[in-house]
């Protein structure tokens, strides 16, 4: 499909690209969608690897205006949030951590355990890594300040109490024991007791205990003399930094798949939580995945105000805005470089590469592998668990430069040190049917010649027709290995049994299918790269060196533009000004050259 870049506006906005089964694959915003968007269809060498793939699955696109840059920042957070686009940086917000709530806005508020922040009026603490903290912290308030803890309304003309007016952990406001205003007091003096504020607490609870002792009440003296140890106990566990500023602590460490986020919650100069998140890694540098995880985050979370992160992040200017204007209070981004505020964002540097160290020791890629891996042994009735899986695909244009590789996954990881290229030796021409034979025959007759183990599975990129060539040269060699196929329209399962072909449709949500979409993409990515590097070494020498005023870089971006020197002699002279570097004379020269 051709997409037709002329009518997008210079307006601020958010783009959304498609792939041909209308499934949104990238969410992106701009300052100006026009300059922006083609951007990705001009000078691609500039662009990663990533980026470029994703270019070639794209099949149309969306956009949507906004009033400013700030707005359009906001939609593609909420829009990738919906969409959870293959190519964007994605939070992995299946965990909810857990919260503090207390209910202000309502007569009698209540505090209680979360794990869904609204935008609702109330307060929120947190979020947590762990619960047992937070009913820890749950249970000395209601020792000590009696918050209510049943959800039934109150009007005070409830005809008798529950257990806990009885035990001395609820005032009696369903009774009408405490009015409205004073219930309030107490809440509030826990609100102040979340937020870090014990000394006056402690003092106030010594005082008591004193008083009791001295009235010879000493159960009740016991009592409170309980409840100071559980909060001298609680605020022990609060790691002291310098100064009295509340501020978010963010730091990252990244493998080749995930990138991990530290979060430390410093409140009132103490740290007071952490919480840790996984990305699935789309961006090549961890800054550029700070940014993103910030702009998703802080939908629905607190906004602090200072953010200390590990590295200068993109369009920082642009995120504090935004923040500011959500919180309604000036925010600040910055990266400590001295002092404590320093050594808190190492301390969470640490943890984070603590939490990816702990993350492979699990073995967390390898055992969602193995469940995918499990299911595909279900779905496709094989004999066994298929731990070594080959993958093959075609890469060519117009028939020329064409190349097939093959990329190996075991126990559903990729091994690239095992990865083969093939140069298509007996097929001229668009035959993408002959080339998946020509590969696949080549492949396993060298590995019966010299008695190497066969793969547990073969999975080929393409449709019946790419596994019904393959299936005959297992055939013609003996060979009855599990073959299946996958086409990327749809991403339907091609099975193979001797020539004949089915179709088994999983949900995309199956971990299985998305096992076979990550080998069928790494062996087109590998494909790919083969052929770029193939077709850039036979065009070192071209028909472009004989031209005047044409030199290395210029010859260069003119392959890159174009792909081939077929495509630059059907070019015209416009087409050929769009290339950097090349002018108007330089055009006609290179076309009067090619047409001889």
């Amino acid at each position: 499909m051709t997409l037709d870049l002329s009518r997008i506006p210079e307006s601020p906005g958010v783009y959304l690209m498609k792939d041909e089964s209308d499934n949104v694959i990238y969410v992106g915003k701009a300052r100006s969608l026009k300059k922006r968007v083609r951007q990705y269809f001009q000078n691609q060498k500039y662009l990663s690897s990533k980026t470029r793939t994703m270019v070639m699955h794209i099949a149309d696109l969306e956009y949507i205006i906004t009033d400013s840059e700030v707005d359009a920042l906001v939609l593609e957070a909420n829009l990738i949030k919906n969409h959870r686009p293959r190519y964007n940086v994605q939070l992995k917000d299946d965990k909810r951590y857990p919260y503090l709530k207390v209910t202000i806005n309502s007569r009698f508020p209540r505090i209680y355990l979360t794990r869904r922040r609204l935008m609702d009026g109330a307060l929120y603490f947190g979020p947590y890594t762990s619960v047992k903290p937070i009913r820890r912290t749950l249970d000395i308030i209601s020792k000590i300040f009696g918050i209510r803890q049943c959800r039934k309304p109150i009007n005070g003309s409830a005809s008798r109490p529950c257990l806990n007016f009885h035990i001395k952990r609820c005032p009696g406001p369903c009774i009408g024991v405490i009015s409205e205003e004073e219930y309030k007091m107490e809440v509030m003096r826990a609100v102040r007791f979340l937020e870090g504020d014990t000394a006056g607490l402690l003092k106030e609870l010594e005082e008591k205990m004193y008083n009791l002792a001295e009235a010879q009440e000493y159960e009740a003296a016991a009592m409170v003399r309980d409840n100071i140890d559980a909060i001298k106990n609680l605020s022990r566990q609060q790691t002291a930094t310098a100064g009295t500023d509340d501020r978010d602590v963010i730091a990252a460490a990244e493998d080749e798949n995930t990138v991990y986020v530290q979060l430390f919650y410093i409140r009132n100069g103490s740290l007071v939580g952490k919480a840790d998140f996984a990305l699935k890694r789309s961006s090549e540098e961890i800054p550029e995945a700070l940014s993103e995880f910030i702009k998703q985050y802080y939908q629905n979370s607190p906004v602090p105000p200072e953010i200390a992160v590990q590295y200068e992040i993109p369009e920082k200017e642009l995120i504090m805005q935004w923040l500011e204007s959500k919180s309604g209070r000036h925010v600040r981004i910055h990266v400590p470089g001295k002092g404590d505020k320093r050594k808190i964002l190492d301390m969470a540097a640490k943890n984070a590469e603590m939490s990816m160290k702990h993350a492979q020791l699990k073995g967390e890629p390898y055992e969602s592998a193995l469940e995918a891996l499990n299911q595909l042994k279900e779905v496709l009735s094989l004999g066994s668990l298929p731990h070594h899986i080959e993958a093959f695909d075609i890469s060519t244009i117009s028939g020329s430069d064409s190349v097939g590789s093959m990329v190996v996954f075991e126990n559903g990881l990729p091994v690239k040190s095992e990865y083969r290229q093939f140069n298509i030796k007996t097929v001229t021409g668009m035959d993408d049917f002959a080339m998946i034979a020509e590969v696949v025959s080549r492949r396993y007759a060298r590995l019966v010649r010299e008695q190497e183990p066969l793969p547990d599975m073969i999975l080929i990129d393409g449709g019946p027709g790419q596994v019904s060539a393959a299936q005959r040269s297992l055939k013609e060699l003996t060979l009855d290995i599990p073959l299946i196929g996958l086409a990327k329209r749809h991403e339907h399962i091609i099975t193979s049994k001797k020539e004949a072909c089915g179709v088994i449709i999983l949900p995309y949500t199956s971990g299985a299918l998305k096992l076979l979409i990550q080998i069928r993409d790494e062996a087109h990515r590998f494909a790919v790269a083969s052929h770029r590097r193939k077709r850039t070494a036979r065009l070192t020498h071209s028909e472009l060196d004989a031209i005047p005023g044409i030199g290395k870089l210029k010859k260069g971006a003119l392959l890159e533009h174009f792909g081939s020197v077929d495509r630059i002699r059907n070019a015209s002279v416009e087409d050929l000004m769009q290339v950097k570097g090349i002018n108007k004379h330089l055009a006609e020269r290179i076309v009067e050259h090619l047409k001889k």
